[in-house]
């Protein structure tokens, strides 16, 4: 535990000081703007309101996009890990749009400082929900718990800093309208980590913990053969009893699709197709599946199996099974056809 509280005391001292010197750089290059300001034209006060209603909308949406997150992680429980992950996606895409396109707005002389901060605090809480996504991830697949524990902690502490980086936004904006003779520039409240007990590993150990109770959330693995999506080439004429009638050929070559029925990414998953004939022939081939996603569906095709026509033909198809496959009821299917002499 001392250890990772080590780790956690130098990500926040990284992050001070990545933050410390953006700002240095912004105030050694931009200092001067402050200075020999004459007095306001009616068309600057209002392009200075236009700048204070422009990033009022993103920092309301930047607040609902938070209040959003978390509500999905109060909801985790009664959620699947695709749905999960569909909805942190969807944040991220949120959060990047509002980050977009606050760089787009150029700000006027005398406060680009102050919307330095604000796009720094939308790029902080940007890298947050980007990095919360495979963090969480890894602590549902029981990678490391030390590793996940502190890639989510980090997520969080990045909030955090985002939160007290506004205040400087906040602060600058009123102190930027003063030197221009705006009193009481003032702009809405934005707070994304309400809860500070989360920059501390502990308190997310127990947030991780309450997530992964979920059943929903739990790990679930199995890959199936999907019967019905068979093509045989050359292809099938017509049906006789138990039977497919292949067309005359050379060879055979057998397509199908194999599912992941589970909840998480299988890789290099098996798949043998076992090719017997009447007299006791038989002729085995196999395919790997690189990667197969949970619900996806991918097309095995294999192809050189030596044609027998006329004779009665079983072609008995395996996948996996993968590790800790519960069910293997769907892991067989078996064919029988003959080809026409």
């Amino acid at each position: 535990m001392e250890r990772r509280g080590r780790k956690e005391s130098i990500i926040t001292l990284i992050i001070m000081i990545i933050i410390a010197v953006v700002i240095v750089s912004w105030l050694s290059g931009l200092w001067s703007c402050e200075n020999g300001r004459k007095e306001l034209t009616d068309v600057e006060r209002l392009t200075i309101s236009d700048y204070v209603n422009s990033t009022s909308v993103l920092i309301q949406q930047s607040n609902k996009t938070s209040y959003k997150f978390f509500t999905i992680l109060d909801k985790a429980n009664n959620t699947t890990r695709e749905d999960l992950d569909s909805q942190l996606m969807d944040i991220i895409e949120e959060s990047k749009l509002v980050l977009e396109r606050c760089r787009e707005i150029i700000p006027p002389e005398s406060f680009e400082i102050t919307h330095g901060y604000l796009v720094l605090v939308f790029d902080i809480r940007n890298r947050a929900y980007e990095d919360f996504r495979p963090a969480l991830s890894n602590a549902l697949q029981d990678l490391d718990l030390d590793i996940s524990t502190a890639q989510i902690t980090k997520t969080f502490l990045y909030m955090f800093m985002s939160d007290e980086i506004y205040l400087y936004f906040q602060d600058g904006l009123k102190e930027s309208g003063e030197k221009l003779g705006i009193n009481n520039l003032t702009i809405i409240d934005s707070v994304v980590l309400k809860d500070k007990n989360l920059t501390d590993s502990q308190s997310v150990m127990n947030f991780i913990s309450e997530i992964k109770s979920s059943p929903e959330l739990q790990q679930r693995r199995g890959v199936a053969v999907i019967n019905d999506t068979i093509e045989f080439s050359p292809t099938v004429l017509n049906k006789q009893g138990e039977y497919w009638v292949l067309a005359k050929g050379n060879e055979i070559s057998v397509a199908i699709n194999i599912q992941n029925q589970g909840n998480v990414t299988e890789n290099n998953v098996s798949v043998t197709m076992k090719y017997m004939t009447q007299d006791n022939v038989s002729e085995t081939k196999e395919f790997v599946i690189d990667t197969i996603e949970p619900s996806q569906e991918k097309t095995v095709r294999i192809s050189g199996f030596t044609a027998y026509p006329g004779r009665k033909c079983e072609l008995e198809i395996n996948v996996g099974p993968v590790p800790d496959e519960a069910f293997l009821g769907n892991n067989k299917a078996t064919f029988k056809f003959i080809m026409e002499n």
